[in-house]
């Protein structure tokens, strides 16, 4: 059979085979994240990847904000802007520092405590998970 004597699927078909796609990605994302819920390896080690995005994120952040608040410091009329992004300056600086020694506390659990406990099932059951995480989604 060619490709031009398929036969299209209709507009609800492709809704429930897109349902269906979407449901299944759900479950997987769901039985995964709660594996690594489980290990405490693995929670470190994704809490460790959190704070590194974290840092990345407020590194980018902090160039802005420097540029922005440079432009702005000394005009007149902008005090309140000035002042307002001197805070924002302060509060990000102060967040990448703590997410720098959370990273570094994270890496070293992971390195030199190198140990794995493992929660089961029953402990950390995948509908916890989806109940708490996904349940505004579609099942």
């Amino acid at each position: 059979m060619s490709r031009r004597e398929k036969r299209k699927l209709s507009k609800s078909e492709r809704e429930r085979r897109r349902s269906q796609r979407d449901a299944q990605d759900l479950a997987l994302l769901v039985k995964d994240t709660a594996a690594v819920f489980r290990s405490s390896f693995d929670t470190g080690e994704d809490c460790a990847a959190e704070c590194n995005r974290r840092r990345d994120d407020l590194d980018a952040d902090l160039k802005y904000r420097r540029l922005t608040y440079e432009i702005w410091q000394n005009r007149p009329g902008a005090e309140s802007l000035a002042s307002a992004m001197a805070d924002l300056l302060a509060e990000n600086e102060r967040h990448l520092v703590a997410m720098t020694d959370l990273c570094r506390r994270f890496v070293d659990l992971g390195h030199r405590d190198a140990i794995d406990i493992i929660l089961g099932a029953d402990v950390v059951p995948d509908e916890l998970v989806r109940s708490r995480l996904f349940a505004s989604l579609p099942r």
